[in-house]
């Protein structure tokens, strides 16, 4: 079945890891898929692209989502779909409160958080006038746990949590039902995941993300793939999921059973 059949899906970050694999299976569910990114990972192959349009995008910047957004409405008369999944980790070598910088606690903060906002914001525009639509914000279980070499991107993923719940509220009101709910990856094996393996190898530190299979031997169900945060995503994203909106769901194998 397509349980996206004929909707309208903005992904960001649709370029790599969890956000590419979201529009794979957008596609694959009968959704029109625009990825937008810095720029395009994807092949040039018409073939394997049906279905999935690109718009570059910075997400830290608001005059970027304005023409994004107005531009996906003119050409498909609306937004039932988005997905922030667009994110970076920062600094993890010298990204502790005690070194890290001024201009890297906003960097990750304007990418992870304010990226996020002005996503909900422009696209909450387009689906209030037409009174629903789904929203899906990439969290992380790291906004549940101090982040001691990371301060920035935990504080970046538990605001997300929270804004994610204003919106879903906002989203709720003069009868509207525009829902928005948050996804917690954990151990996921993208390119962030690694960018952090080998900032830490760099340190020279043994860490949970250096020793990387007795790390992995300690999640129940050990590491997991992209696509099995693009499924829960695609279910939020879909009809199924009408009745669910402010929600936090976690997708880490288990991992926050024995943390």
């Amino acid at each position: 079945m397509e349980k996206l059949k004929d909707k309208v899906a903005i992904v960001t970050g649709g370029a790599n890891g969890i956000g590419a694999a979201t529009a794979r299976m957008f596609v694959n569910e009968g959704a029109r898929v625009i990825v937008c990114d810095l720029r395009d990972s994807a092949p040039a192959d018409h073939a394997s692209n049906q279905g999935r349009d690109f718009m570059a995008l910075d997400v830290t910047s608001e005059d970027a989502w304005k023409k994004t957004v107005a531009a996906v409405e003119e050409k498909y008369g609306g937004i039932d779909i988005l997905v922030n999944a667009a994110g970076i980790v920062g600094d993890v070598v010298n990204g502790a409160l005690d070194k890290m910088t001024l201009s890297d606690w906003r960097k990750v903060l304007s990418v992870n958080l304010d990226g996020t906002f002005l996503g909900c914001r422009e696209v909450m525009r387009v689906m209030a006038k037409r009174g629903h639509g789904s929203i899906v914000n990439v969290s992380s279980v790291g906004g549940y746990y101090p982040t001691l070499q990371n301060a920035a991107y935990g504080a970046s993923k538990g605001a997300v949590t929270q804004l994610t719940k204003t919106v879903a509220q906002f989203g709720s009101q003069n009868g509207n039902r525009v829902r928005c709910n948050s996804v917690h990856p954990g151990q996921i094996a993208t390119g962030m995941l690694q960018s952090i393996r080998d900032q830490k190898q760099m340190r020279s530190e043994e860490s949970e993300y250096t020793r990387h299979p007795s790390s992995v031997n300690r999640i129940p169900l050990g590491e997991g793939k992209p696509e099995d945060v693009a499924n829960l995503i695609a279910f939020l994203a879909s009809d199924d999921a009408g009745y669910v909106t402010g929600a936090e769901f976690t997708v880490d194998g288990g991992w926050r059973l024995v943390r």
